[in-house]
C-alpha cells in the first residue's frame, strides 16, 4: 500500500525522507500554514475575551486615554462591524484587523450613530482620519477612507473622540 499525493504515488520503502524527518517537516509545514493563513486570528486570541467569546484589546493614545476595542479580525466580523447596534458605550470601540495593509474603504450602512474612524499602518501610526462620520441614510452610501495610504488596522470610536483627544495623522497608537 502506498501514499497518493498530488498525482504522485510513493511506496513507503522508496520515499525520499525517513519517517522521523517527514514528521518534523510535516509539523513545520503545519505551523507555517497557521502562521501565514491565520496570523491575525491566532494573535487576537491572546487578548481579553468576554463571556460571549468576543475578543477585546485595550488601545492607548498619546494623551493617556485608553479604550477597550472589540476585535474584528475575521471576514464576517469585519463585514458586520458596528451595524445594527444602537450605541457605542463610552470608552469603547472596534478594531478591524486585516491580513495585509491596503487602502481600505468603509461605509456607514446600517450604522445608527456617527463615528470617528482611524486608519493605522503596520507601525500603528494614524495614516487617515474620518471624523464625525455620519450614518448612511440612503443608497448608495458614501465610502470613507484613504485612496492611497495603506492601513493594516482601522479603529472605529464614538464621534467626537478625535477632537477630544486631539488625534492627528502621524500619531502612534499602542496596543
Amino acid at each position: 500500500m502506498g501514499v497518493h499525493s498530488k498525482g504522485l504515488f510513493f511506496r513507503p520503502s522508496v520515499m525520499p525522507h525517513s519517517s522521523r524527518a517527514l514528521r518534523h517537516v510535516s509539523v513545520l509545514l503545519l505551523g507555517l500554514y497557521f502562521h501565514l493563513v491565520h496570523p491575525i486570528h491566532l494573535s487576537a486570541q491572546t487578548h481579553g475575551q468576554d463571556g460571549k467569546g468576543v475578543l477585546y484589546k485595550d488601545i492607548s493614545f498619546q494623551d493617556g486615554t485608553t479604550i477597550r476595542a472589540e476585535i474584528a479580525d475575521r471576514p464576517e466580523t469585519r463585514q458586520r462591524g458596528l451595524m445594527f447596534r444602537d450605541r457605542l458605550p463610552a470608552g469603547s470601540g472596534m478594531l478591524f484587523i486585516f491580513p495585509q495593509a491596503e487602502p481600505y474603504r468603509f461605509w456607514m450602512k446600517n450604522c445608527k450613530f456617527p463615528l470617528d474612524i482611524l486608519w493605522l499602518n503596520a507601525q500603528k501610526e494614524i495614516v487617515y482620519i474620518s471624523a464625525n462620520t455620519s450614518p448612511c441614510l440612503s443608497d448608495p452610501c458614501p465610502q470613507y477612507g484613504p485612496t492611497q495610504d495603506r492601513a493594516l488596522y482601522v479603529l472605529e470610536v464614538a464621534a467626537g473622540f478625535v477632537k477630544k483627544t486631539r488625534l492627528q495623522r502621524g500619531m502612534r497608537v499602542q496596543f
